[in-house]
């Protein structure tokens, strides 16, 4: 019977208009679907681990979410404000926005106690290095120019990246450098970067080894990403003379506490939703 007067009510508020204008309404399913994903993304993106992130326009942030739904942004502020004149009509969206999210949580909890033990899933001697295993900058800048690269993560652990570089005095690239870090797709131009490592090479024609390890805490991570010839050169046509050899990426599973806390949809009180959605810039 409440589901069946949810979707009746879902229905009429589709058809309903503002009284000031034509701006079109969007339905209550939807601003509830939008305000579960608004809030999941304010938990990842504003949280103190990402604090690079405050100050900015949050909109641009919320924007793709929007979209996603096949509204856009003057629409979901004319619904912002037309529901906020219906706090019962609004207060019904709020409550649905925590089930859901607890909803969503419980199914978290529910596959973690489910999911098999990783301990003993991966092989530590694996190399997981997924391109060639060397290159020579003057040649093969025409297929990876700042030899990039992208590793799908295994699991939470360690993982461990270990290469050879040779930069030679007579290389023009600018302030030449690797850059490495944990990376996932938060939906903003350069996603989330975590326990990044940035560090410029010796340009004296020497072998130097690197090595370093990256504990994987954080679940919403997909990927170990960077650029092992990161440089600031505007102009492509600068001499390069750099080669890189003897790669090797392994990772290490371990039992990271807290695990499930990184995952899970975080646990919300409708007055906090209320908060989340007052602080939402509309026009």
């Amino acid at each position: 019977m409440r589901q069946l007067t949810f979707k009746v009510a879902s229905a009429i508020t589709a058809f309903i208009m503002l009284s000031c204008g034509n701006n079109y309404i969007i339905p209550e399913k939807d601003m509830v679907k939008i305000l579960t994903k608004i809030y999941l993304t304010d938990g990842i993106t504003f949280t103190s681990a990402h604090s690079n992130l405050y100050g900015h326009d949050t909109i641009a942030y919320y924007e793709p979410i929007i979209q996603s739904f096949g509204y856009n942004t003057a629409q979901f502020d004319s619904s912002i404000k037309y529901y906020s004149k219906k706090t019962e009509k609004f207060d019904i969206i709020f409550d649905k926005v925590v089930l859901e999210l607890t909803r969503l949580q419980d199914k978290e909890k529910l596959q973690s106690e489910n999911e098999p033990s990783m301990l003993d899933a991966s092989d530590p001697n694996e190399n997981l290095w997924p391109l060639k295993a060397q290159w020579d900058m003057a040649i093969d800048h025409t297929t990876n120019p700042f030899l990039g690269f992208d590793i799908p993560v295994q699991g939470l652990g360690d993982y461990s990246f270990s290469f050879d570089a040779q930069v030679f005095p007579d290389d023009e690239a600018v302030n030449a450098r690797h850059y490495i870090f944990f990376y996932f797709d938060d939906s903003t131009p350069v996603g989330v970067r975590e326990n990044s490592i940035l560090t410029p090479y010796i340009k004296d024609g020497n072998v130097h080894s690197y090595s370093y390890t990256f504990t994987l805490k954080n679940l919403q991570i997909t990927h170990l990403k960077g650029w092992l010839y990161d440089h600031g050169s505007a102009d492509n046509t600068f001499k390069r003379h750099a080669i890189f050899s003897n790669f090797k990426v392994t990772y290490t599973p371990k039992d990271i506490e807290q695990k499930q806390e990184q995952n899970n949809p975080p646990k919300v009180s409708k007055k906090e939703l209320k908060k989340l959605v007052k602080n939402i810039p509309v026009r």
